[in-house]
């Protein structure tokens, strides 16, 4: 390979990987101390999930159209993601009541217990999470992003990650 293609096969994974934020090796275990952020990102309060029309398919999302993702690493309901990855990716608080909108199962909606107290909402499985770059509504700035030892990704309606960058 020549100078010229690794410099610029170099610069465009660097691009990628600063796309959502630098990469971090590992994954902070249940119970370790997270550090409180100074101001972590604001997350809406709509406890509810929908189904809206994306790049990507249908997808979840909150009640106020805030793209929702999935940290591949977790499995039946226990989350993994504290402290700086809490930063980048924080949880979609869970509130009782909270129900999934048309063409979502309530059956697959439940609440997953933090480190910290704290509820998180979980759809078949996967504790749910916002991006902190997303915004606004329909915002999906880190698709298929591996960052803190695993993938990011939107959701269907059935809860399975959509693995299409």
């Amino acid at each position: 390979m020549s100078w010229i293609r690794v410099v610029n096969l170099l610069a465009g994974l660097a691009l990628l990987l600063t796309a959502c934020g630098a990469p971090t090796p590992s994954v902070s275990a249940p119970g370790s101390p997270s550090p409180t952020p100074p101001s972590a990102p604001t997350v809406p309060a709509e406890a509810g999930l929908s189904l809206s029309s994306s790049p990507y398919g249908m997808i979840i999302v909150d009640r106020s159209g805030r793209t929702l993702y999935l940290f591949d690493l977790e499995r039946n309901h226990v989350p993994r993601c504290y402290g700086a990855c809490a930063v980048a990716w924080p949880p979609m608080p869970a509130q009782e009541g909270a129900t999934p909108g048309p063409g979502l199962n309530p059956a697959l909606i439940a609440m997953a217990v933090r480190t910290d107290g704290t509820s998180q909402l979980t759809y078949n499985g996967h504790p749910l999470y916002y991006y902190a770059g997303d915004h606004s509504a329909g915002e999906i700035k880190c698709q298929a992003a591996i960052e803190f030892g695993g993938g990011w990704y939107v959701i269907d309606a059935q809860g399975n990650k959509i693995s299409a960058p």
